[in-house]
């Protein structure tokens, strides 16, 4: 028998994670079923392992899941997102007090199995980032707790529970009409932005440090969401907006800048090492291009950009970036408009440009000057953050 203590979230030297052992048993090619009885599921964390669901279910994998979707912490996007799996997925869901709140991922075939048991939800949190401890277990299939497992969950796991659903479209779109589950930007800010306050650091005279996001391992890459906002009807009437999700692998890394002034201050300029080592761009060379496109205040998505690499001999790097902010003036006073760069692939990105008259301004620019340093007052601030700092910082750009 093998036994393994699965930390993560906290001792990061040792980068282990739940994450990283799901992907080695899929990796294995050695089971032939995968089960998994959890509590809540985002839709970064589904995501993340559609790849690997796709691969094992190609191959034959028999693949069951079962999820609760008490308290909200199931959004609608994590299970429209199990549905594409196309396997046997069902919802554990009473109208009594105790919640369904397990978190178990069981490998097996004729011989043996791999089970891990602890507090790690299917999220991308669960999986990796939150502070969490399981525990792996590895062994013949005649150990006594394969057998007290299958034995305990069995109506479960056979499908005669009565509080079994069959995951469809039709059941997603009640309960989210009944509020049993929410949208992932509201499960976002519930769950994984807590109440935490990314600008403050002292709670009623409480101060608190904050501390490093762990990173995900090679190959879990969660799809992000961007909200496209739009409305139909009559000319003149007000309606409810069209929510449509899209949904992007965006990298770890999303860049703060400050944005300096100039006549034509939308070609908007960055050190060497953030011109090279975030863009991907190379000092003079001027034939390299990327693709931004801006997200709009109201979660629109602009045109595609296809900018040029400028670099010239006076140490000056930039990109010309268009959107509506830029077409303004640049804003009197002290504060300088902060654009966020979020990298989808090396030469791929989204962007916003927040004025000082937005409402997360003072936010942004907070956590700006206390994460980055510089050299002279003068100096424009830039500070490269983890995405999951974005998320809870400003979880109104739902990425």
């Amino acid at each position: 028998m093998e036994t393994i203590i699965i930390g993560q979230g906290y001792n990061l030297t040792e980068n282990t994670s739940v994450a990283q052992e799901l992907i080695n048993q899929f990796e294995s090619n050695r089971y032939s079923t995968f089960t998994c009885l959890v509590a809540f599921a985002s839709y970064g964390g589904i995501s993340a392992l559609t790849k690997y669901i796709l691969d094992a279910k190609e191959k034959g994998v028999i693949i069951k899941v079962i999820l609760g979707v008490d308290q909200q912490g199931t959004s609608k996007e994590a299970l429209e997102e199990v549905l594409t799996w196309g396997v046997d997925a069902k919802i554990y869901h009473t109208l009594s007090a105790p919640i369904f709140h397990p978190k178990i991922y069981l490998f097996e075939n004729e011989d043996i199995f791999t089970m891990i048991v602890g507090s790690n939800n299917l999220t991308e949190m669960g999986l990796v980032k939150n502070v969490e401890c399981s525990l792996l277990i590895k062994d013949i299939r005649s150990n006594p707790v394969y057998g007290k497992f299958h034995e305990y969950w069995k109506s479960i796991l056979n499908g005669s529970e009565n509080n079994l659903y069959t995951i469809t479209q039709e059941i997603i779109d009640k309960l989210y009409k009944n509020k049993i589950i929410t949208s992932e930007l509201d499960r976002t800010i519930k769950y994984d932005n807590s109440n935490k306050k990314s600008n403050e650091t002292e709670y009623n005279g409480i101060s608190f440090n904050n501390t490093k996001i762990q990173k995900n391992p090679k190959g879990f890459v969660p799809k992000r969401l961007i909200t496209v906002k739009t409305t139909t009807g009559k000319s003149g009437q007000d309606e409810d907006p069209i929510i449509d999700n899209k949904s992007f692998p965006i990298e770890e890394e999303v860049l703060i800048a400050e944005i300096g002034a100039g006549t034509r201050w939308k070609q908007v300029n960055f050190p060497i090492q953030i011109f090279q080592n975030f863009f991907g761009a190379e000092k003079g060379n001027n034939n390299y291009r990327i693709e931004l496109v801006n997200i709009a205040k109201d979660g629109t998505l602009g045109e595609v950009e296809n900018r040029q690499a400028v670099s010239v001999k006076s140490n000056n790097f930039r990109f010309e970036i268009n959107c509506a902010e830029t077409n303004k003036a640049y804003p009197s006073g002290e504060d300088r408009p902060i654009g966020i760069f979020v990298k989808l692939e090396p030469s791929k990105f989204l962007y916003q440009v927040i004025m000082p008259d937005d409402s997360v301004y003072v936010r942004i620019k907070n956590y700006l000057y206390n994460e980055s340093t510089i050299r002279r007052k003068s100096e424009l601030r830039r500070h490269i953050v983890h995405v999951e700092a974005i998320h809870a910082l400003y979880p109104e750009l739902i990425i």
